[in-house]
């Protein structure tokens, strides 16, 4: 290993380099300032002796240009200095120096400090060089996982491209033989077999718009939301849905609430959120919209209903792609993906969603958060009551 001894008494620097050479170091020697920067970009020594008090360079004053090179200041530095007070030997340190020697020094003193300050670099290069090959293989495994995205996306792709193709014909075409057939079994079975093509095609498209929404490269149409709006236009457009199902909404939002968001996929959120509500909601069942602006400059919204709730092991596997809790295993009307979507959608604006019930027959409350709009704080603080949670 190297090490630059820095000093304008040539006999000090005679001295130290015959001790030095016994711990078989490469010693060189500069006697300025100027000098010691020069040779240390060009032999990039592995420890600097630096004398503080020498003409005009000081020791302080190299250092502090060492510690300032984004490519010297990983090189330690002792100081050798006849300068034995407090504030000399603080300042050394404050600068960067990793000790502190003052002359005229014991010679098994300095070559002991020498060692321990070798030692602690060669530590630092070791972590160095794992930290830059930890540093390549992450690159490389994310490289590798990148591609194996890809190749997911495309094949994900390719296969509902290949699916949608031949049920294509068959959504146009079963309605048609079903028109044409008087056989009330042969009906039947063909209506069993539309529900199905329907089922598929659903399937198809929802998978598509997962691989879609766990891809990197998906690109939201970001525009101004009133959220508030929002919760009740899709509370209209379903009005039906809920009285087919004699469900009664109830909804305490009022103040607008503005977000940046893709309105689209927000909307779809909500249509997700709530197709689950009224599915696992019993007749004469309720469900209550609810949203505030909390103190983290975010809108929380919940969806909450007084249906069949859900068991601890259900909330935990609730967001997992495919999984269908168990009244809905055989259910063709569920794909499985509907909260996993939502999962996506809300976190691809930058926001969080759960799901909270305290137990079969108590209910199911979802819950999902999005950044307030900027410049929209001067909104009311809250609209609506959420369940304390």
């Amino acid at each position: 290993m190297k090490v630059l001894i820095v000093d304008d008494n040539p006999k000090i620097m005679a001295i130290a380099k015959v001790h030095l050479k016994k711990e078989s170091l490469e010693v060189l020697c500069v006697e300025d300032g100027k000098r010691a920067l020069e040779s240390a970009h060009r032999e990039k020594p592995d420890l600097i002796l630096l004398d503080v008090d020498m003409p005009e360079m000081s020791g302080f004053e190299v250092c502090q240009a060492l510690k300032d090179d984004t490519v010297l200041c990983m090189i330690p530095v002792i100081f050798l200095s006849a300068a034995d007070d407090n504030g000399s030997r603080i300042r050394g340190l404050d600068l960067g120096a990793v000790d502190y020697v003052t002359k005229p020094f014991d010679s098994f003193e300095l070559r002991a400090r020498v060692r321990a300050a070798m030692r602690t670099k060669q530590l630092q290069d070791q972590l160095a060089t794992l930290n830059q090959d930890l540093e390549k293989r992450v690159e490389q495994r994310t490289d590798k996982i990148n591609q194996l995205l890809r190749q997911k996306d495309a094949f994900v792709n390719q296969l509902s491209h290949d699916l949608k193709t031949p049920l294509t014909p068959l959504l146009a075409l079963l309605p048609m033989v079903a028109n044409r057939t008087e056989d009330i079994e042969s009906k039947r079975m063909l209506d069993l077999v539309m529900d199905n093509v329907k089922y598929m095609k659903n399937l198809t498209e929802m998978t598509l718009q997962l691989a879609q929404l766990n891809s990197s490269r998906i690109s939201l149409k970001l525009e101004k939301v009133d959220l508030i709006s929002e919760i009740g236009n899709v509370i209209k457009s379903l009005s039906s849905l809920f009285e087919e199902n004699s469900i009664k909404v109830v909804n305490n939002t009022s103040s607008p609430l503005y977000v940046e968001a893709d309105r689209m996929l927000i909307m779809e959120v909500f249509h997700n959120l709530i197709s689950n509500t009224v599915k696992y909601t019993n007749g004469k069942g309720f469900v209550y919209f609810d949203a505030i602006i909390d103190s983290s400059e975010t809108i929380t919204v919940s969806v909450r209903d007084n249906g069949i709730g859900m068991t601890e092991m259900q909330l935990k596997r609730v967001f997992e792609e495919f999984y269908k809790v168990d009244d809905s295993r055989n259910d063709r009307s569920s794909t499985g993906l509907g909260l996993s979507i939502c999962q996506r959608i809300i976190e691809k604006h930058g926001g969080r969603i759960w799901v909270e019930s305290q137990g079969i027959g108590q209910g199911t409350t979802i819950y999902f958060t999005l950044p307030v709009r900027q410049g929209e704080l001067e909104t009311p603080a809250s609209v609506g009551s959420l369940k304390q949670r």
